[in-house]
């Protein structure tokens, strides 16, 4: 067990914190994390210091932060590919007892130097062995931000705030510093947006770190970096994709290394060392010595090519491993360039990283960095050069300023350039520095605001230029709902906000441009009007350990809005799992309570938008009881998961101490059929006349009842009524369809009558393998036709199970031939 356990766990070094288990090859990489086991519904919970900060620059303040802070959340909570959640539990007072592993926000004076912000864990002494890989749990994470927003990164309404709030985040789940340009590079070389804030780097992290489903939709890269046939420990192993994402490695002490969850594509891969500046920390050997870079050397591309024109190209595909890359590098005493910054200008304002508009055919920007020149000249021997759909003009590299000196990097754009980021090579003598996401070409200038006003509505009517029809206009970290009516004018419908509250707008391009890059001063602002105090109850307030439990929350002077609304109880003993909004002064809440929670009370928060209502002691945990019923409130589909539940399934339902032929339950008052009872589960049979969305379940086994608990019922699913060929012929065993085969699924459910359905919408899955829907048509009042082509990758068989999904809601499966069949056996 220990030894299968280990070799699930030596997948590449990426850039965790790690323990190595031996001082010999082969090194074994154990990472620090969260133990989702550990963690009510696998769901870690960010809370923020009650204190907050000390002091906020003009139109800045603590609803703003902690929209922000929540935003975060939200980025790392949407890796499908994840098996951690992620959310935020509004603040928390500084001894509060717990026993759950947790994450918080503090704000203090203690920032060191230099530093935008900075973030702690404590890990276990003791490795835990899972059958899904080893580790050393982290217990407790704590995101430190400046108590002085008038200090960079703020003020809370910028950019800068929030990539570095999702930067600590990354650091808080388990991540170091990488070198590819995404959320969890430096401040200096960071190249993702608010609107994007992680890039495929950080996605393969984290989902490495706390995998579900990676392996099947990605691919690997392995090899070996050494120097003079020694190893090179802790290069920088990148896989680069012209015009697209990095994604990248670390090497063990022995120089191997191995780069997972690379979406299938062709990448230049190249090595290149750590910059003095890499700030990470060493993995530590089997008596707990850090394991030190090898240090500095000549970065190359693959196979050992410092001009890209002379690299080798590596395909990756889905599920592949593309092996045997490796590097023979030289070393050497300095790391010559490292930590390159580019930018564009607008007017005067100078925005990191570069957005360069492809339209008007040529540009320049901007670069500064440690050995790219000094005293205004370029370094002797400097070269730059782009790859991706730019390239550098003859004599486009000229030096300016005195110390630090600039670079002026005069672009032109090849015929037929795509937009997208841009990936920068600077070489000197015999190596290289590559800067993933150097700059982006865009189509089109950013958007600006010159004026707010407010209709006859109340919405918000913002005047300003460059809109297109995906603009998001942001009231600080919140994303409104927006209606762009020309590319000049956006009705905007303001969140929730406090009394007098003066927020920032910001006009949010889908390119990544925002109308901060021109620098407007003052920026545009909204008021809130003048409003009451809102006030809030939560009933229960009072609930024992290893409870799952709805709680009713009611508000006076509130506007609670589905999407915007927080619930947290202070103490990550306490998960509030989901919120529902009934109306602007009515919601409901699943609550999970963990088994071994402490006794205590806690400060309870609910916010909607900007409206934050908090009381000191408003929660309490009580004792366990071992013997009073508990119900999970996730029902499953019985029959066939991926349908739902909906009303008339059969559903699924665990728990504790459910009962048996006594227990009755009901669901929003109707009684329900029980179908098989035991301790732990329950089959049933959902009401048919119930109708879809949140619905109050209660049960009670015979001697006691259970705390109720909101149940998702969801709308009914489409379903299949036949599978046609391209003759419009009922698929059968005599001509079974093959690969490439058009194909017809008749459905009915899937949309209201006459409804225009767009096919990204629709997914036809036949035997595991999901299909784009390509042509959808409705055939009657009831059905529609949805064709498709049979994928090669679906294996052959008698009975293939074939689904219709839309958004997410999926049939119950049909189940068709697959050719070619095997050959009928001739007997004796």
């Amino acid at each position: 067990m220990l030894v299968w356990a280990l070799s699930a766990s030596s997948a590449g070094a990426y850039y965790h914190f790690l323990h190595y288990t031996s001082k010999t090859a082969p090194y074994l990489a154990v990472p620090e994390k969260f133990d989702p086991a550990a963690l009510p519904n696998k769901t870690i919970t960010f809370f923020v210091s009650s204190s907050g900060p000390a002091q906020f620059g003009a139109n800045d303040n603590f609803p703003s932060v902690l929209s922000q802070i929540r935003q975060a959340t939200r980025a790392w909570d949407a890796v499908a590919t994840s098996d951690l959640r992620v959310t935020f539990g509004g603040l928390y007072t500084d001894g509060t007892p717990e026993t759950t592993p947790t994450g918080e926000v503090a704000f203090d004076d203690e920032i060191p130097p230099g530093l935008l912000a900075f973030t702690t864990h404590t890990a276990a002494d003791q490795m835990v062995v899972q059958p899904d890989g080893s580790f050393f749990p982290i217990t407790r994470s704590i995101i430190h931000l400046k108590s002085d927003l008038t200090e960079r990164p703020g003020p809370s309404y910028t950019d800068s705030f929030y990539l570095t709030v999702v930067h600590e985040m990354g650091h808080a789940l388990g991540l170091q510093h990488t070198f590819t340009s995404s959320v969890m590079s430096t401040a200096v070389t960071r190249a993702t947006s608010a609107l994007r804030p992680l890039d495929a780097d950080d996605i393969a992290a984290v989902s490495l770190l706390y995998p579900r489903n990676l392996a099947a939709r990605t691919g690997t890269i392995t090899g070996t970096v050494t120097a003079g046939n020694q190893g090179v420990h802790m290069a920088s192993v990148v896989a680069l994709h012209s015009n697209g994402s990095a994604i990248s490695s670390l090497t063990n002490p022995d120089g191997t290394y191995r780069i997972d969850g690379i979406p299938p594509g062709t990448y230049y891969v190249y090595v290149q060392p750590l910059p003095p500046t890499a700030n990470i920390y060493s993995p530590l050997d089997p008596e707990g010595n850090p394991v030190d870079p090898s240090g500095p050397f000549d970065g190359v591309f693959y196979p050992n090519a410092t001009d890209v024109k002379k690299a080798t190209a590596v395909t990756v595909s889905m599920g592949g491993s593309a092996d045997g890359i490796n590097f023979s590098v030289n070393r050497r005493n300095s790391v010559p360039i490292y930590d390159i910054s580019t930018y564009s200008y607008f007017g005067q304002n100078g925005v990191h990283p570069a957005y360069v508009n492809i339209m008007p055919g040529s540009a320049t920007l901007s670069a500064a960095g440690p050995g790219i020149g000094s005293n205004g000249h370029v370094a002797p021997g400097l070269g730059v050069s782009v790859l991706g759909s730019a390239f550098i003009a003859p004599g486009g590299v000229r030096g300016y300023g005195s110390t630090p000196t600039f670079l002026a990097l005069d672009l032109n754009f090849t015929l037929g350039a795509s937009t997208g980021p841009q990936h920068f090579i600077f070489s000197q003598g015999s190596g290289l520095y590559v800067l993933p996401a150097g700059f982006n070409l865009v189509r089109g200038d950013p958007p600006s605001i010159t004026s707010v006003a407010t209709d006859a509505n109340g919405n918000v009517v913002v005047t300003g230029s460059h809109f297109n029809p995906d603009t998001q206009v942001y009231f600080e970290g919140l994303p409104a709902l927006t209606k762009i009516t020309d590319d000049s004018h956006a009705i905007v419908v303001p969140p929730p906000g406090a009394s007098n509250q003066n927020v920032v707008l910001t006009a949010f391009n889908g390119d990544g441009q925002n109308s901060m890059f021109l620098a407007p001063d003052p920026p545009p602002a909204y008021t809130y009007p003048a409003s009451p105090a809102p006030k809030v109850t939560i009933a229960p307030s009072i609930l024992p350990a290893g409870a799952r439990a709805m709680i009713d929350i009611t508000g006076v002077n509130t506007n609670f809005v589905d999407g915007m609304m927080t619930v947290g109880l202070g103490s990550s003993d306490a998960l509030v799992r989901r919120v529902w909004v009934l109306s602007p002064t009515h919601a409901i809440a699943n609550v999970q309570v963990a088994d071994k929670a402490q006794q205590g009370t806690s400060l309870a928060t609910v916010i909607s938008g900007f409206q934050v209502f908090s009381q000191p002691g408003a929660f309490e945990i009580l004792t366990a009881n071992p013997d009073a019923p508990a119900v999970e409130p996730t029902l499953i589909n019985a029959i066939w998961l991926q349908s739902g539940v909906f009303p008339g399934a059969t559903a699924s339902l665990f728990g504790a101490n459910l009962g048996g032929a006594q227990t009755k339950i009901t669901i929003n008052d109707q009684p329900v059929t029980i179908l098989y009872t035991s301790a732990a589960q329950i089959n049933l049979a959902i009401p048919a006349s119930l109708k879809p969305g949140p619905a109050i379940l209660r049960l009670n086994n015979g001697a006691a009842n259970a705390y109720p608990v909101v149940v998702s019922i969801d709308a009914a699913p489409p379903t299949i009524t036949a599978v046609k060929n391209s003759s419009n012929v009922n698929v059968d065993v005599s001509q079974p369809p093959q690969a490439g085969d058009k194909l017809s699924v008749l459905v009915t459910g899937l949309a209201d009558p006459g409804a225009n359905i767009d096919p990204g919408r629709v997914h036809v899955t036949v035997g595991g393998v999901a299909s784009a829907a390509a042509v959808i048509t409705q055939v009657s009042d009831t059905t529609y036709q949805v064709q498709f082509t049979l994928d090669p990758a679906v294996a052959a068989g008698e009975k293939v199970a074939v689904t219709v999904s839309i958004d997410g809601k999926t049939s119950l499966p049909a189940y068709i031939p697959v050719g070619p069949l095997p050959a009928p056996s001739s007997g004796n």
